[in-house]
């Protein structure tokens, strides 16, 4: 598993960054350690090309 943030090296400056990979880290171990279900960024990633593009927004549901 490879966590980058944008414009941040080897130390995380930024706190909302700081404050992101806490979290990351805390969703990582309660999946492989407690046996929680795993995040969505864990079990799904997102590629390194993709990772400073914008999400695409929600598609709409079918109508009825």
């Amino acid at each position: 598993m490879l966590l980058a943030y944008p414009n941040e090296g080897h130390h995380l400056g930024g706190v909302a960054n700081q404050k992101d990979l806490t979290v990351r880290f805390m969703e990582f171990f309660d999946h492989y350690l407690k046996g929680a279900p795993a995040p969505k960024w864990l079990s799904d990633g997102v590629p390194y090309l993709k990772k400073d593009a914008k999400p695409e927004p929600p598609k709409e549901p079918a109508k009825r």
